[in-house]
């Protein structure tokens, strides 16, 4: 499995997730199966790491999800809907408790990808789109970091996320996690969106 570290000028903690979660083996041969391609519409994947009452999660989702476009915003209504997007992605748990006691203590919310041109080169977006090249095929993603203070963690928790619920783009969510004592993941859906970790 692969996992990027997170850059550093994330907070520290969040940095040491993607570390831990890049060290971890987290099943490799089980999660070969359930990890969602690059890039693949509804299909996004979530790492979480678990230490007494802070979780430190990283949400990797292809735009389309999220926004149901992966173009540069055009219309004002398309920027009011990223911008509605960053706010929820910044301020809601990713997950939480079934007590819904967690709560978002640090958030960092990128839109970013590249867009490729009629000529079938690819060039990275900066934020900006020109807008002579509306015919051009973009594969935009979110990255997202938080990090939870929740109010208890039992040693065999069940959480829930309201990903599904709020994004009818995200059709299945793949869940890596990692605590002190244990590690495994689970494969989240519209109908099935709890999942226990062991602490």
């Amino acid at each position: 499995m692969s996992a990027k570290c997170i850059p550093p000028n994330r907070p520290r903690s969040l940095h040491k997730l993607g570390c831990m979660i890049a060290a971890c083996s987290l099943a490799p041969v089980a999660l070969a199966a359930d990890n969602p391609g690059a890039h693949e519409h509804g299909h996004a994947r979530l790492q979480m790491a678990v230490e007494e009452n802070r979780i430190d999660l990283m949400l990797n989702s292809p735009a389309y999800n999220l926004a149901g476009f992966e173009h540069g915003a055009r219309t004002d209504a398309e920027k009011s809907r990223l911008a509605d997007i960053s706010r929820w992605l910044e301020t809601t748990p990713l997950i939480n408790t079934a007590a819904a006691d967690c709560r978002v203590t640090a958030a960092a919310v990128e839109l970013g990808g590249e867009e490729e041109n009629h000529d079938g080169d690819t060039h990275h977006e900066d934020g900006h789109h020109d807008e002579e090249h509306h015919g051009e095929a973009t594969h935009r993603e979110y990255d997202v970091s938080q990090q939870l203070e929740c109010n208890r963690i039992d040693a065999d928790q069940e959480f829930t996320s309201a990903l599904m619920e709020r994004f009818e783009g995200m059709e299945e969510l793949t869940i890596e996690w990692v605590s002190p004592s244990s590690q495994g993941s689970a494969r989240l859906t519209p109908s099935n969106r709890a999942f226990t970790v062991n602490n």
